[in-house]
């Protein structure tokens, strides 16, 4: 075999080996040439850097990075994961791992959680393994039934990371929001909802995800489907850019209110917990994190590098230093 064609027969082999999943038995039944070679042709591959093995360590840390924001932001804690060349799906996912990970040197016996919702959450407690027991409590921060994404279904998240430590969790079988004011009213009097609102000041920590608001895409599908759009453009009107707990904020911080009622912890209550962990991470999200740090509401953040550093520049155009 010529020097050309067997160059050409190693990049072969290389792609099906590397990009298609074959493996190597798979590779010489379908070129009629023994394993051994394609063994061969692929170890020749990786000498002639044809074939380049990066390891992208999602725990690798940056504590350049990490400084600038904790210095710029006041945050107690931040735990960063590389965020480079990950499309949404897998970086939410990296962040989940992440996430978990801190989760489960934090979390002690007796904790009282409360959590949220969002994606980010939902990655997080999929992620969590059953090795590290604690006797956790976990509760709702929020409603949550209706026709909603698991990635919103607040009980089932509850029950998830109650679950994983060997805890506890409490549901709450209500809306998180609801368009008439007088229902609204008469939910937040069951004795149901009253005995878990008065447990979310106590809670050590909160776990909350931080949720956009993009109006003309309707990115959020909880949001689009169970709010009005007379609800949706007060909001948008008002200069909403993202949530914890389906309680909205603008740029700054600041509470944006709506007709719609919320049951589920408020902003002020959030805002005055000694320990709020966010986990958040996407360039559609960076306007909705500053604006829940600007706004005090969180005190770490669980996110990658692009994305803060993208929070961090962003801080900066707008008036921060």
């Amino acid at each position: 075999m010529s020097h050309r064609k067997e160059n050409e027969l190693m990049l072969q082999v290389a792609r099906m080996y590397y990009n298609d999943g074959l493996n190597q038995q798979q590779i010489g039944d379908r070129l009629s040439i023994s394993r051994q070679k394609v063994s061969r042709l692929l170890a020749e591959a990786r000498a002639q850097g044809i074939v380049q093995i990066t390891l992208s360590d999602p725990f690798a840390p940056d504590p350049e990075l990490e400084a600038r924001l904790k210095d710029a932001f006041g945050l107690r804690a931040l735990v960063l994961t590389p965020g480079e060349g990950l499309n949404l799906a897998a970086l939410r996912q990296r962040i989940g791992v992440v996430a978990a990970e801190y989760l489960s040197h934090v979390l002690s016996d007796e904790a009282l959680v409360g959590i949220g919702w969002g994606r980010a959450l939902h990655a997080t407690v999929t992620a969590l393994s059953e090795e590290r027991r604690a006797a956790i409590h976990v509760i709702p921060l929020l409603g949550g039934i209706g026709q909603m994404a698991p990635s919103f279904q607040v009980n089932e998240l509850a029950r998830q990371l109650a679950e994983a430590f060997g805890g506890t969790w409490r549901e709450l079988y209500i809306p998180a929001t609801i368009e008439d004011r007088a229902a609204w009213e008469t939910l937040m009097r069951l004795e149901e909802v009253k005995q878990v609102a008065q447990l979310w000041h106590q809670v050590r920590p909160a776990v909350v995800g931080i949720g956009h608001f993009e109006f003309q895409r309707q990115s959020s599908m909880f949001f689009a489907s169970s709010m009005s759009q007379r609800t949706l453009s007060s909001l948008e009107a008002a200069g909403a850019v993202g949530d914890i707990c389906a309680r909205f904020f603008d740029a700054q911080g600041q509470p944006v209110t709506m007709e719609a009622g919320v049951v589920g912890i408020s902003l002020d209550q959030v805002r005055a917990l000694p320990e709020v962990i966010a986990i958040a991470g996407g360039m559609d999200k960076v306007s909705a994190i500053l604006g829940a740090i600007r706004g005090g509401y969180i005190k770490t953040l669980v996110t990658d590098t692009v994305t803060a550093r993208a929070v961090l520049e962003r801080h900066q155009q707008t008036g921060g230093k």
